[in-house]
């Protein structure tokens, strides 16, 4: 159902074209009473008539791209008209073969005709095989006359025999030997139509080349007006021109290719414009037409998914897809005669690769995939060039896309390293290093006293259990924070609010068991310390050790919890007394828990 749907939306080029069926029907309509006028008389001459017919006519677009600049539309088709004769063509008819001396223009005013150019070679001996299979199954013993929409039924389609059996004009193709047919096999195949209101058969005469393409009549009747060679040039002057310079325009693209084989390719091209910001198509549309940009900048991108931009390998779920945007990366931007869109219509792939979208007003010149199988089959000059071009644009899109994914990575690489600097040079140091003194540092260190780096966090707290086994207690000392023992006198008092009972508080530790809880909070605080810090609360420091002496108490208890203090050694004040980077400890060990 997806492919269905795929297959049923409408391409750019196909939302600015107008519907055939609708435009047939409305020149019909608009096109009746010149009709009539030039049935009855052939070529109309006189000045009223002209002016008749004069706002009708000039609704075609074949006069209106021929209409000199600062003149009136009206007065110019009124002039034109005046160099018309009328024709009319039955169905079956060939109007012109290909490769004849082109001598006129023709305006369809009613009826429709059929474009035929040769087949390829390709094409040309698939059905010699389907005729020589169908005749190795005959009986050689009977005479059988060929019938051709017999041997052909299976094999084309019903329109596309139909169109043969009128190019044979109701003969059996095997017994028509022609530019044609020859031995039963069709040379030439429909490739485009015209209908009311449209001109054919210019491209000759503004080229004084010879017609590359046969015209057959597919309606009932064919009425046309045509306009001699002579009359076409001073009457189209100005579309002589445009055609001339498209002409010299697509030789200058393909360079090395016979004037004769542009000539026959070129028709397959049609000029189209577009506003910027115009979406042409999207990554995973089908292909639909490729595109020669001859004035302004298309631009081609891809939509990412951020954990493919930064090389995460790990596929999102179809979830995450869904809710997770894509972001846009531009790839490269086109401008004047360059190809888009050509790469996946020569390499038949299914699917477009990439985004397209036009930056700027731009200008161009289209072909739509179904022309372009056709000019793939019969020149193989125009397709060689094709590649050419597509690879040189299709080689840069790679390397683009490569380098910006590279270029982003090492981005990724450069902010990880800018948000965690010291992440590999992690700085490790011993309760040894942080007690040492700081007048000792400068002294000659002798041989004998040095020691093997700690490198790895297990040998650094094994370093500091030792330290700490050392340390005995000799003294009472006791460090405390006013703030630290308000907080929990409330939190106490709130306890004990909250609970009708107040668990018996545990005060018969011994004075070691207290003194060693002491020393490894302190210890485990100047672990965290910083330099830095050191630095801010120097003043501090030195006050708390000049008055340190004054928190030092000869009674090991106290009547009340709240003032027993334990007794901290000698050993452990001289440790501190001899510390320069020294900061006011903020933990408090009390004998509650």
């Amino acid at each position: 159902m997806n492919q269905s749907i795929k297959n049923m939306k409408k391409s750019v080029i196909q939302d600015q074209k107008v519907d055939d069926n609708q435009q047939r029907k409305k020149n019909e309509e608009n096109l009746k009473i010149p009709l009539n006028l030039y049935r009855s008389y052939t070529r109309i001459t006189q000045q009223s008539l002209l002016e008749e017919i004069a706002p009708m006519m000039s609704q075609i677009e074949f006069l209106k791209k021929n209409c000199p600049e600062g003149t009136k539309i009206e007065e110019f088709a009124a002039q034109a008209c005046s160099y018309f004769n009328y024709e009319q063509f039955s169905k079956g008819q060939i109007v012109f073969n290909y490769g004849e001396y082109g001598d006129k223009v023709y305006l369809i005013l009613l009826g429709e005709v059929g474009v035929f150019i040769s087949k390829s070679q390709e094409e040309v001996s698939s059905d010699k095989e389907v005729i020589e299979t169908y005749k190795s199954n005959l009986n050689p013993f009977e005479e059988e006359v060929l019938d051709y929409e017999t041997v052909f039924k299976k094999k084309k389609r019903p329109q596309d025999l139909q169109m043969e059996l009128l190019l044979a004009q109701q003969k059996n193709p095997f017994e028509i030997n022609n530019m044609y047919f020859k031995d039963g096999v069709c040379y030439y195949k429909k490739v485009f139509q015209f209908y009311s209101g449209q001109a054919f058969g210019d491209m000759a005469l503004s080229s004084d080349k010879p017609r590359t393409a046969s015209i057959l009549v597919l309606s009932d009747q064919l009425h046309v007006l045509t306009m001699n060679r002579q009359d076409f040039k001073s009457v189209g002057e100005r579309s002589i021109k445009e055609k001339n310079q498209t002409f010299e325009y697509f030789l200058s693209i393909f360079v090395g290719v016979s004037k004769f084989i542009v000539t026959k390719f070129i028709q397959y091209f049609q000029k189209i414009e577009f506003a910027p910001q115009t979406i042409l198509w999207k990554e995973g549309d089908e292909p639909k037409f490729f595109l020669l940009i001859v004035r302004g900048r298309i631009e081609i991108y891809r939509s990412y998914a951020e954990d493919t931009l930064h090389g995460k390998l790990k596929e999102p779920s179809i979830f995450q897809q869904k809710i997770k945007p894509k972001k846009k990366v531009t790839l490269s931007q086109l401008s004047d005669n360059s190809f888009v869109g050509e790469a996946e219509l020569i390499d038949n792939i299914p699917i477009r690769l990439y985004s397209c979208m036009t930056s700027d007003n731009t200008l161009a010149y289209y072909m739509e995939s179904d022309a372009f199988n056709i000019v793939r089959k019969n020149h193989p000059d125009f397709l060689k060039i094709l590649k050419e071009k597509s690879h040189v644009i299709k080689s840069y899109l790679l390397r683009r896309e490569k380098y910006l994914f590279e270029n982003i990575q090492k981005q990724d690489k450069a902010m990880e390293k800018l948000q965690y600097p010291d992440s590999n040079n992690t700085e490790r140091v011993t309760v040894d290093e942080l007690y040492r003194d700081i007048s000792q540092l400068n002294s000659k260190i002798l041989r004998s006293q040095q020691r093997s780096k700690l490198t790895t966090t297990t040998d650094i707290v094994n370093s500091n259990n030792l330290l700490s086994k050392k340390i005995t207690p000799q003294s009472d000392m006791f460090i405390f924070h006013k703030k630290q023992l308000e907080s929990l006198k409330q939190k106490k008092q709130s306890q004990s609010q909250s609970s009708s009972v107040i668990p018996s508080i545990n005060l018969q530790k011994s004075i070691s068991q207290n003194n060693f809880a002491l020393e490894n909070q302190v210890l485990k605080s100047y672990r965290k310390m910083r330099f830095q810090q050191f630095q801010a609360n120097r003043e501090v420091c030195l006050k708390i050790k000049s008055s340190i002496r004054s928190f030092m108490t000869t009674q090991p208890r106290s009547s009340s919890h709240e003032s027993s203090f334990p007794i901290v050694s000698n050993e452990f004040v001289k440790k501190i007394g001899t510390l320069q980077e020294f900061y006011f400890a903020k933990s408090f060990i009390t004998t509650n828990k």
